[in-house]
């Protein structure tokens, strides 16, 4: 991955880039906004300096390192992730980033909950038909089987034909784990984690929440809830970007995720999974 990712230099934007004609404040504008943008890389370079791919100087153009790590490349990894909607327009392979990022937060959910536990897979991720829709077994099933590992029962209301006789979705969560006694009673520690690659994550917050699943499972107990997103959410001085926001789970964000994953010793593999979508975006220019 040599690809560079230059951005022009600020004081040449007006000449180089628009009409005789610019309003000169919105020239202002659209500097005052790309130093913006280049103040926040610095931010997360000082943030996590060994994985950071670009070098920025001081004219404040940016680079793409050269003889990228493994570390560099988690970080793109994480990257590519958060840019969904750009990367749809580019390659058309939107879907096969979202499950690869299910895959990703495995490892560094397996290292939030106790070793001891069982964890399953519960997201829609994976197979697909001829026209990327995805296939498997029925959300009802899913749930079903969810509710017999935890001893409890599903609600009255939810059935075959409430859950959709065709819906192999998730509702909303993506990894499940628990842990159980050999008493075979019910009450057993639980945690579901969901990955959101959009930048709609936080209206997802609720998809796996208790309110809503509790419509399916009747839950005599909380369960902890993770939230997954590989974007930073974060401000210049590293403090969370707008504390609104953060309700009803746990909040793992890029630097977050980047802190687990280098605990997990899985970054090697963690790359490989995500070889075929590296060697696809070398042939993206970005400008």
């Amino acid at each position: 991955m040599g690809k560079k990712v230059i951005t022009p230099n600020i004081d040449m934007i007006a000449d180089d880039q628009f009409e005789d004609d610019t309003d000169p404040e919105d020239d202002q504008r659209i500097k005052t906004a790309i130093i913006g943008v280049i103040d926040y890389m610095k931010c997360r370079k000082t943030i996590v300096s060994n994985y950071y791919p670009f070098e920025i100087d001081n004219k404040y153009s940016v680079s793409l390192k050269n003889g990228l790590t493994n570390k560099n490349k988690i970080y793109i990894i994480l990257l590519i992730s958060s840019l969904i909607r750009v990367i749809t327009r580019e390659g058309g392979f939107s879907y096969r980033i979202t499950h690869r990022f299910e895959n990703l937060c495995e490892h560094p959910f397996g290292l939030l909950i106790p070793e001891i536990s069982t964890k399953e897979f519960f997201g829609a991720g994976g197979s697909t038909n001829e026209i990327g829709e995805p296939t498997g077994q029925l959300f009802f099933e899913k749930v079903s089987a969810l509710s017999k590992n935890l001893r409890l029962h599903l609600h009255p209301d939810f059935t075959k034909d409430s859950a959709g006789v065709h819906n192999v979705g998730d509702g909303g969560l993506d990894w499940v784990a628990w842990v159980s006694f050999a008493d075979n009673l019910h009450m057993l520690p639980t945690y579901f984690a969901q990955c959101a690659c959009g930048n709609d994550w936080d209206e997802k917050l609720f998809d796996a929440n208790k309110s809503k699943w509790g419509q399916f499972i009747l839950f005599g107990y909380d369960y902890q809830l993770f939230h997954f997103i590989p974007k930073s959410f974060r401000e210049l001085d590293n403090k969370w970007l707008n504390n609104n926001k953060l309700h009803s789970a746990v909040l793992i964000d890029r630097f977050r995720i980047i802190e687990l994953l280098e605990k997990s010793k899985k970054e090697k593999y963690i790359v490989a999974l995500y070889d075929d979508l590296l060697t696809e975006l070398e042939t993206v220019e970005i400008y």
